[in-house]
């Protein structure tokens, strides 16, 4: 199974991220971005790759023991940015402002609970929803426009669970199966 830790949003948040991406559709022209599905926008903790079934209970032991003790927080939408840099983009993300030290803590949580079960937590984290997968060259003043406009949307959203979730790789873009769920105090 290909699975990572991640944590979903609520409706008001997922709309916002919605319309951010709506409008930097109609901004970038054509199909040079794939547009992650709203449904699936999360925060991604950990990226754990193909693991079997020992290691996928495992990572289920990390998370509940990284996540001990953590209550539910809330977060905001913040700024619209790009990866790796904003003159050759190759994935759009919203960030996130309110909420971020409490992701990193998660995060760190979680990546401390995986290691005590034999498992790597993947790369460095950084809390932002990947909005988007640029495929061709955006217009030059893509991501100052984008950016601008997803600076007036703000939304909020109640971190209540981590779950660990397979993803299968399909032609039309990824299907997620929540696998374990970890509720927060």
């Amino acid at each position: 199974m290909r699975l990572f830790a991640a944590s979903f949003f609520g409706p008001e948040f997922v709309n916002a991220l919605k319309d951010i991406a709506d409008h930097s559709s109609r901004s970038a022209g054509g199909d040079s971005v794939r547009w992650v599905e709203p449904s699936n926008f999360h925060i991604t903790y950990a990226f754990l790759g193909e693991l079997d079934e020992k290691n996928a209970a495992a990572a289920a032991r990390g998370i509940e023991a990284g996540l001990d003790g953590v209550k539910s927080f809330r977060v905001v939408t913040g700024e619209l940015g790009v990866f790796p840099f904003s003159l050759r983009p190759s994935v759009l993300w919203v960030g996130i402002g309110e909420g971020g030290e409490e992701l990193k803590s998660a995060a760190a949580g979680i990546a401390a609970g995986l290691a005590d079960n034999s498992l790597a937590a993947g790369s460095r984290f950084e809390p932002h929803v990947t909005i988007g997968r640029v495929k061709r060259p955006l217009p030059k003043d893509f991501v100052r426009l984008a950016a601008g406009y997803a600076a007036g949307k703000k939304a909020a959203s109640i971190i209540s669970s981590v779950e660990l979730v397979e993803s299968r790789l399909t032609p039309t873009g990824p299907v997620y199966r929540r696998v374990f769920s970890r509720t927060l105090l």
